[in-house]
């Protein structure tokens, strides 16, 4: 059995090709999960001067930019915080002779599945200085499990002033995604903030407190109206999206003038 290929049979099958074509991209959006390789999370800093109830904190929270991480680090080993570590003892505070992080308390916030692991919390640092006033900053890490440090948040610029019991900040934290269900240690690094220089570190061996945080992100959290949303962006087929819809007017229009050739 032999069939000859006319011009109609042709477009026809060019037709039936680019609606395909044209489908199968536009199912690929829906098709795609949100990528867990890299982290996610929004956080903000106010001092304790600043005295914000929560639903001003939600508004700082929304109006603020997701900061896009690499990928959670969980393999390997960490450095701890002070030397102290390597002995196995603890201190209640750490300093380097000009700046003492005298003080951290943290909170846990939000868990909207109710299953013991949260996705919002807050860390509140006390610092003291030697000086009348000092200018500083806060890097916050994460450690999945006891390995290694990851950054997730850095706190404003703030004047710490001698001993005082009235200069703490605070950095609160939601995470979005890239954060898997999990314990999660804490590590503080203090920067003076005129110079970018690092000047100490405070972690779980200094602060039981921060040690051992049941978190996760926002999504294992089953929240549908945490305010970060993920675009899903199926990359290079704009330009073929463009050709396909060029494609099927232009076989339609040669299915009709063959058919009408055929009629005449």
């Amino acid at each position: 059995m032999s069939f000859k290929l006319t011009t109609p049979l042709i477009s026809k099958i060019i037709l039936w090709t680019a609606l395909w074509a044209f489908f199968a991209m536009l199912s690929a959006p829906l098709m795609a999960e949100p990528t867990q390789d890299n982290r996610r999370s929004k956080s903000i800093s106010f001092s304790q001067s600043e005295t914000l109830n929560k639903a001003s904190r939600d508004k700082k929270l929304n109006e603020s930019e997701a900061d896009i991480m690499s990928p959670l680090n969980k393999q390997g080993f960490r450095v701890e915080s002070t030397i102290k570590a390597a002995h196995g003892t603890s201190a209640l505070s750490s300093n380097n002779g000009e700046i003492t992080l005298y003080d951290a308390s943290t909170a846990l916030i939000s868990d909207f599945d109710y299953d013991g692991f949260y996705h919002r919390f807050s860390v509140t640092i006390d610092a003291d200085t030697i000086f009348d006033t000092s200018y500083i900053y806060a890097k916050l890490y994460l450690s999945y499990e006891g390995g290694p440090w990851n950054h997730f948040a850095t706190s404003g610029n703030y004047h710490i002033q001698g001993n005082s019991e009235h200069d703490s900040f605070t950095i609160e934290t939601e995470l979005a995604d890239g954060f898997p269900p999990g314990y999660y240690d804490i590590r503080i690094e203090l920067y003076n903030a005129d110079y970018n220089q690092w000047l100490l570190s405070y972690g779980p061996y200094d602060d039981a407190s921060l040690s051992t945080f049941p978190l996760e992100d926002s999504y294992h959290d089953d929240d549908a109206s945490f305010p970060i949303q993920t675009e899903i962006v199926v990359a290079g087929h704009a330009g073929a999206m463009n050709w396909l819809l060029l494609l099927i007017p232009v076989s339609i229009l040669l299915i009709r003038t063959c058919s009408t050739r055929n009629k005449q």
